[in-house]
């Protein structure tokens, strides 16, 4: 049985749908619990957009036992669990936050089927499944009733350990998602997921971002290759960083900053992720510090921008690293107001 409790949209209708179940993530080091927090890259994405000001609509799905409450409310299914992650991190491996840590699903709820989207338009969707919840047929309808479409590859390639659950990957080719590439307008994977695609052979049908932590991104398409420079941060928990990336990226790149732009303000909130434990918080004046640094962006673009010109991504923009730089300024204010409770947290576990 299948209970749909959505709340209505706010400020109908929303610009963006974000598809993808909410999680219950627990963070273990060294066998020690640290954190349960709310997770799933729905949560993540749905907060950057919240501190951007972005109209969306989530489309996501968990169990009777669902232990948070969300902006939106997701479709509750009878007798299922919510999907479940265990990351276990170790100390002893030196890693930027990715080699240490062994994920397992430990808990799954339904897939999300076509029929669950609503039945208007959208400006762009974002397909961002983390337990396999997101299948071929639902990204098909997406594609129909989006604009455009971003797609964070873990949607696509994650499998799952018939025994323990440990996150694994199919090749792209193998996932079932391969013909559609063309028909949408991004592909995000990070470091570790890029080897399970031929990165020269898929930025032939779409552009695609490698998201590498401490390193940045980059950019590919058929124009070639862009390094996107990255944010210094004190990494706590990379757990939802590229989620939030691709947030920042989506509401960057639709609000009207060229491609390498939006890929500047999408490594801003993954840094911002990071240097927080579970579902971070952004503090609503360095949002409004973000916002004007975006608006004062954009502005510069305004006469100079000749139509379609702002779909290249094989070159930097007049003025990028100066938008690094403003932005680099927020960032380290940030640094400076980071809820007291996540300093705490920091603290008692001894993450420094």
């Amino acid at each position: 049985m299948v209970s749909d409790t959505k709340d209505p949209p706010p400020n109908f209708p929303p610009r963006a749908l974000i598809v993808g179940n909410f999680c219950h993530d627990i963070l273990i080091r060294d066998a020690h619990v640290v954190t349960e927090s709310l997770g799933g890259a729905a949560s993540f994405i749905s907060t950057v957009f919240e501190g951007l000001s972005v109209t969306y609509l989530t489309v996501s799905k968990v169990g009777e036992d669902f232990a948070y409450s969300t902006n939106q409310s997701p479709i509750v299914v009878g007798n299922s669990k919510t999907t479940t992650f265990r990351a276990f991190f170790d100390s002893s491996i030196a890693g930027d936050g990715h080699g240490d840590r062994i994920l397992k699903r430990v808990s799954a709820c339904a897939p999300i089927l076509p029929s669950d989207l609503p039945d208007f338009r959208f400006e762009f969707g974002m397909a961002v499944g983390v337990g396999g919840e997101v299948l071929p047929e639902t990204l098909e309808r997406m594609i129909e009733i989006c604009d455009v479409v971003f797609v964070d590859i873990q949607s696509l390639i994650r499998v799952f350990d018939e025994i323990d659950g440990t996150v694994q990957h199919v090749n792209l080719k193998e996932s079932g998602f391969f013909h559609m590439l063309p028909r949408i307008g991004l592909l995000k994977a990070s470091a570790e997921e890029a080897p399970f695609m031929d990165v020269e052979e898929v930025k032939k049908l779409c552009p695609v971002v490698v998201t590498n932590g401490k390193e940045g991104c980059k950019l590919y398409s058929n124009g070639g290759v862009l390094q996107i420079a990255p944010f210094t941060a004190t990494q706590l928990d990379p757990t939802g960083a590229g989620d939030s990336f691709l947030g920042g990226f989506a509401a960057g790149f639709t609000a009207g900053l060229t491609v390498p732009d939006a890929a500047l303000l999408g490594n801003l909130f993954g840094s911002l992720t990071v240097a927080q434990i579970g579902l971070p918080h952004f503090e609503s004046r360095i949002l409004q510090r973000i916002k004007d640094e975006v608006d004062r962006r954009k502005l510069q673009f305004i006469d100079s921008l000749s139509p379609g010109e702002n779909e290249l991504i094989h070159r930097m923009p007049e003025g990028h690293e100066q938008f690094h730089k403003s932005l680099g300024t927020v960032r380290s204010e940030c640094q400076l107001n980071l809820p007291a409770s996540h300093r705490a947290v920091e603290q008692v576990n001894g993450l420094t």
